[in-house]
């Protein structure tokens, strides 16, 4: 079984299908564009290449998105 920080730290780069963890998938995918904006195209590639629904998006799940691409970036 794992551990609680073992956990924290799959979530943390994206390899739980949590919310949490779909968010920072794709974080860490958009993390890698080589662009300072991203735009509407780049951030649905993104989800796509990542397997997140761009459209199940909320503003509150963009909002935690841009946090941790700050975080990361």
């Amino acid at each position: 079984m794992f551990e609680a920080w073992q956990l924290a730290a799959m979530e943390d780069y994206g390899l739980m299908d949590t919310n949490t963890g779909l968010i920072n998938r794709v974080a860490r995918t958009l993390a890698q564009s080589p662009n300072d904006t991203i735009d509407t195209a780049e951030f649905r590639n993104a989800c796509y290449k990542s397997g997140v629904d761009p459209d199940s998006f909320t503003p509150k799940d963009l909002a935690q998105l841009q946090r941790k691409l700050n975080e990361i970036t």
